[in-house]
């Protein structure tokens, strides 16, 4: 797979900046950090949070995408992703996303996803088909596909993810519209240029490490 986005990036320098990376996350009120799945990335050591005990846990599911240095959502889901609720996000939600976006971008435009399992069920990769064509990475898409377990290579799961939560738990939040609210205003807080270094700049880097040292499994190779 890392070979096979070295060559791609080689026959489109662009090719980076086009992909819409996107991923969902679960923010909490007691301000916990999953240390194993949300990788930061920064110029300096982030100071994570610390765990808060709270008698009644509550929380939000919330995907973001990023393309190239903008960051489009933040989107709150209502209890559990399932296929259904994912296929109907791709179908109605992600076309108003992408209105800003200029129509030669969005011809251009590859839909990144994980291994997630409401990710992979028949409806949503039928739906990502009808709406991008082949150019959609995942499990099973038809060209480049995605391996299952690749938090470091994937910015939301390296950078965002944990951007988001420092800014959003400098304390506790109280209700689930506080929440909401805080991470609506930490995602408009990024700055384009970070947005674009870590899609383009700090990727590649990645890959070619993964490339160079084998770092990972032969099949994402």
């Amino acid at each position: 797979m890392v070979a096979q986005f070295l060559t791609k990036i080689d026959e489109e320098p662009n090719f980076l900046t086009n992909i819409l990376w996107s991923d969902e996350s679960r923010f909490t009120n007691d301000g916990v950090i999953n240390r194993h799945n949300s990788h930061y990335w920064s110029d300096s050591n982030p100071h994570w949070t610390k765990d808060v005990n709270f008698q009644v846990k509550w929380g939000v599911n919330v995907w973001c995408g990023i393309l190239g240095d903008t960051l489009i959502g933040p989107y709150f889901f209502d209890g559990t992703l399932t296929g259904n609720k994912y296929r109907d996000f791709l179908n109605n939600e992600i076309p108003k996303f992408l209105e800003n976006v200029s129509l030669e971008q969005r011809l251009r435009i590859y839909y990144h996803q994980d291994g997630a399992p409401a990710h992979n069920s028949n409806i949503v990769r039928e739906s990502l088909t009808e709406i991008f064509g082949v150019n959609w990475i995942g499990t099973y898409s038809p060209e480049i596909r995605w391996p299952a377990r690749s938090p470091d290579l994937t910015p939301l799961d390296f950078f965002l993810w944990g951007f988001l939560k420092q800014v959003v738990y400098i304390t506790p939040p109280v209700t689930v519209e506080e929440l909401k609210n805080r991470i609506v205003h930490a995602c408009e807080s990024i700055p384009k240029n970070m947005l674009l270094k870590v899609t383009h700049h700090e990727v590649l880097k990645r890959m070619e490490m993964c490339l160079k040292w084998k770092c990972i499994c032969n099949s994402c190779l």
